[in-house]
């Protein structure tokens, strides 16, 4: 059952100082030098349990971040976040239209060989509607022959632009040229699943005594809110290079303190009250990466009052993102636009009032509503959805802060759910608004807009504007040259603006502890798509 947080208004900069202080107060404890006592394991904090282990139905990044040790596609990435081969030993392309992958020698955990097929089976039940696949719409996202008209059903997914010519070769068709096909590939929804497997267990393939993978670990222990253990694949392909024997992944929310305590190697992340108290008693296992994830508020745009563009410019206008990336402590940028100012292939671009005064700000926002036909005696009432995170709590609530003293007749309410259930709630569009994110699932612009086009399942803006989608075709005109494709991504990015269809908070910025013997662990890689096969455990010393 849905229920309302109802909390306190504070003045927004008294509630950061008053945060500040918090963090502040105290005596920090000092921990114990750190002695390893297991090296055959390493333990990640992963934030919460993750939605499925179901490759093609997964798309939350906790899920992402297990089924990446367990499966591998036809290409991976490299510590610097680069598109390197997998399963695939090499590729190319004729005219970036038609896409040929030759497959190495491979076998599942089973014994089964790898094949050409198992990609065909998999990547045909990506698309299929039936499967309800968060990232059905990929395959048309990359342009993949037919994959628009088996997503709206009008088309079987035997008819998708995939085939096996042989055993261990994989050709792609494509409608347009997509010069970065091969990158779109890293991501779990596109990863081989095992057809057998899951055709006897339906749903019930992926518990561990079921579940086949083509990746360095097998799945050996499932403890829902407990922990997920991996133990290392004895027949994945590389396994000489795979070093430790053991991963451990938990979905606790309390990380800090168990890394604390030596029970936890990796965080997913560090509260941001805790930060500085953890550089300081961690010195040199903070550890900061720049992602292409951007942060937002999603409103509803067919929903009341977010069906309204006066009133989500508005609260776009009045909401103070110095004010949101302080309470969260990382160094987050703060965000204007959808796509991160480190992704290649575009130009950043702002909205019109950016640099106003915050009195023109606040003066037009009130006018905008006042339109909308908001006021004292009407007040701008609405529920905002976040998800169960200490982080995601203290942002909102800040939000709902700088909302409320700017304006006083906006009063928004805050709805806190557990993860799974917060991410049904927006897929099924029962919402008006909500804190949520995206990050790329590749290093290039369409990685992030393809979430607006009209057909995407990921639309939880449920945005539909045609000019958008056409410009986003026009980036795959043949001959189109990567400036000409800048262009239309900046272009696009503007009529998100101009129609604010939502509200951009921030560029993230992921703060993480590390153990100091933890080998392998980059921070170079903005996908941070990790792999734990390339990590190892200092020796004893």
């Amino acid at each position: 059952m849905n229920t309302t947080s109802k909390t306190k208004i504070l003045p927004a900069a008294c509630l950061v100082a008053c945060l500040a202080l918090a963090a502040c107060g105290g005596s920090e404890p000092v921990a114990k030098p750190f002695k390893r006592s297991n090296y055959n394991r390493i333990v990640i904090g992963n934030s919460v349990e993750p939605g499925t282990l179901d490759p093609q139905k997964s798309g939350d990044l906790a899920a992402g971040a297990i089924i990446r040790q367990m499966m591998d596609g036809l290409v991976g990435t490299d510590g610097e976040g680069k598109t390197v081969p997998a399963l695939a030993e090499k590729w190319e392309s004729d005219g970036d239209k038609v896409w040929t992958f030759h497959l190495r020698d491979a076998k599942w955990s089973n014994g089964d060989p790898i094949t050409a097929d198992d990609f065909v089976y998999s990547l045909r039940r990506l698309a299929d509607p039936e499967t309800g696949a968060p990232y059905a719409g990929y395959l048309a996202d990359g342009k993949v022959i037919n994959a628009e008209e088996v997503l709206t059903g009008k088309a079987k997914p035997e008819t998708l632009g995939i085939r096996a010519l042989d055993k261990k070769t994989l050709q792609f068709t494509l409608s347009m040229p997509v010069p970065y096909f091969p990158d779109m590939l890293v991501q779990p929804w596109v990863y081989p699943v095992h057809k057998a497997t899951v055709e006897k267990y339906g749903d019930k393939w992926t518990q561990p005594e079921n579940y086949v993978v083509s990746g360095a670990y097998k799945l050996k222990e499932w403890r829902v809110n407990s922990h997920i253990l991996l133990e290392k694949n004895p027949a994945y392909y590389d396994k000489a290079s795979v070093s430790v024997p053991e991963v451990m992944f938990l979905p606790a929310p309390n990380e800090f303190n168990r890394y604390r305590a030596g029970e936890a190697d990796v965080t997913y992340g560090i509260p941001s009250d805790q930060i500085k108290t953890a550089d300081k008693e961690f010195p040199g296992q903070v550890r900061k990466t720049t992602l292409l994830c951007t942060f937002y508020l999603e409103p509803n745009n067919k929903a009341f009052p977010f069906d309204n563009p006066k009133v989500r410019r508005a609260l776009n206008m009045l909401a103070d993102r110095t004010i949101v990336t302080k309470v969260s402590g990382r160094g987050d940028v703060p965000a204007f636009q959808l796509t991160p100012p480190e992704m290649q292939g575009i130009t950043q671009t702002a909205p019109d009032w950016k640099d106003w005064s915050k009195e023109k700000k606040t003066a037009e926002a009130m006018r905008l509503l006042n339109e909308a036909g908001f006021n004292e005696s009407n007040p701008l009432t609405f529920e905002v959805l976040y998800s169960t995170n200490e982080t995601s709590r203290k942002q909102i609530t800040a939000l709902q802060s700088i909302w409320k003293t700017a304006v006083p007749f906006i009063q928004p309410n805050l709805i806190n759910q557990e993860w799974k259930t917060y991410l049904d709630t927006r897929q099924s569009g029962n919402f008006a608004i909500a804190l949520a994110g995206w990050c790329s699932d590749y290093n290039e612009p369409s990685g992030m807009l393809n979430t607006f086009r009209s057909n995407s399942p990921n639309n939880r803006f449920f945005y539909h504007n045609p000019v958008f989608d056409q410009t986003l075709d026009a980036t795959l005109a043949a001959g189109a040259t990567p400036e000409e494709r800048a262009k239309l991504y900046t272009e696009a990015e503007a009529m998100l603006q101009r129609d604010s269809v939502f509200i951009p908070l921030y560029h993230q910025v992921a703060v993480q502890l590390v153990k100091p013997d933890i080998e392998g662990f980059s921070t170079h890689d903005p996908l941070r798509n990790y792999t734990v096969k390339h990590w190892s455990i200092a020796p004893k010393k």
